[in-house]
């Protein structure tokens, strides 16, 4: 439904899977996507044990691909287990979001993606992407023709995305065919996976930068581990992180600094045309926001909007409460309204949980902390190569 122009077509198909993404069904899947961050934790405990280095900008993309994988089938995709992108899915999904930007915006539109010249003329571009069969879309289409004829789940037994994808009906009541439902099992991989992995590093490199934040979010954390008297193994849930405050507002200053996406997002004129200062902008138009842009707004976030500073997000530490009312309304890093980020509670629990876990288990190091991140953008806006160190922590540190 992500590009289903028309509004009503638009707000039946979302309404019929917004269910899933709310939070309680998220909080729902926890433990599955908890089993997903404990093999994690056991790569980077190896990794820590022998001072290797990291490069954080694969292994946050492998974390939310088999997350998004474990959530929509039940099973996580194998990068982890791995250490690699199994059926090069991630640089297949950069390619085509590379392609879909680009050629897009011609007459013809996804026409031109699918063309047979297209890929012939890929290779000239250093890519191999043609989307009329990738090995995503292979998958896929295993994945739901194996579960269409096992048939339904029972009552009593746990369903995932892929089973309410089967369930689905389209606007006339019909269940939904083999090429409505692709659709579906396809969109958490393609709108959740990439963004998610870059929030996690927005956050966490300007907090490894700076020794003062660092400092104060390690000792959130583990003063949050004390008072929930965990012990070795247990770990810090999201109904307990998502309660710090300085977690909360380094979240939130990571996605305002960088957004995951920084395409121009179109957005029809409402009928009678509308007036931004002095200039008026006809119905019959299309126009576009910047989410970056937006999120740098000085008339909203301050003077210092294009600085990092998460304690603006903090009442009583620069920001009044009106402020802070302002900013949250008017932040744009997950959009707005029916087309605002379906996502966003999985993003969320992913960052929450993701950020919590490795800075109360381990002490971090950002390599190379004084050399801004490579940013490749297309329809995303990834930080590349962000090389870190571990060096693995016991229950108690800090305490």
């Amino acid at each position: 439904f992500f590009g289903e122009q028309n509004p009503e077509t638009h707000s039946f198909m979302r309404k019929r899977v917004s269910h899933l993404y709310s939070m309680s069904s998220i909080m729902g899947a926890q433990d599955k996507i908890q089993v997903v961050l404990d093999s994690l934790w056991e790569k980077f405990d190896r990794f820590a044990k022998e001072g290797e280095e990291i490069n954080l900008s694969k292994w946050a993309f492998y974390f939310t691909y088999d997350v998004v994988g474990t959530i929509t089938w039940s099973e996580p995709l194998g990068m982890i287990r791995e250490e690699k992108d199994v059926g090069n899915y991630i640089r297949l999904m950069h390619e085509a979001f590379y392609w879909i930007c680009n050629l897009g915006y011609l007459p013809g539109g996804s026409a031109w993606i699918t063309h047979p010249l297209t890929a012939r003329i890929a290779p000239l571009f250093g890519s191999s992407m043609h989307l009329s069969a990738t090995p995503f879309q292979r998958a896929t289409f295993q994945k739901v023709m194996t579960r269409m004829k096992a048939g339904p789940v029972k009552d009593g037994q746990a369903k995932d995305m892929l089973d309410h994808f089967l369930g689905l009906k389209d606007q006339e009541g019909k269940p939904l065919t083999l090429a409505g439902i692709m659709p579906e099992v396809g969109n958490p991989m393609a709108a959740g996976a990439d963004t998610t992995s870059i929030g996690i590093r927005a956050v966490l490199a300007p907090v490894l930068r700076s020794e003062k934040h660092y400092k104060r979010l390690q000792d959130e954390i583990d003063q949050a581990r004390k008072h929930a008297s965990l012990g070795d193994g247990e770990v810090l849930r999201f109904d307990v992180l998502s309660a710090l405050p300085f977690l909360s507002a380094c979240i939130k200053e990571g996605g305002r600094m960088h957004s995951s996406i920084v395409y121009n997002l179109p957005r029809n004129v409402p009928k009678g045309g509308v007036t931004f200062d002095q200039y008026f902008i006809p119905e019959t138009a299309t126009l576009s926001y910047s989410p970056l842009a937006q999120n740098r707004c000085k008339a909203i976030f301050g003077e210092d909007a294009d600085q990092w500073r998460p304690e603006r997000w903090i009442e009583g530490e620069g920001s009044s409460e009106e402020e802070l009312r302002n900013m949250n309304k008017y932040l744009a890093t997950f959009g707005y309204g029916s087309r605002a980020c379906i996502g966003r509670n999985l993003a969320m629990f992913e960052m929450y949980n993701f950020i919590g876990q490795i800075l109360s288990r381990y002490d971090v190091e950002l390599l190379d902390k004084d050399k801004p991140l490579k940013i490749r953008s297309s329809w995303i806006s990834d930080l590349e190569n962000m090389r870190i160190r571990l060096k693995k922590r016991s229950s108690t540190a800090g305490l």
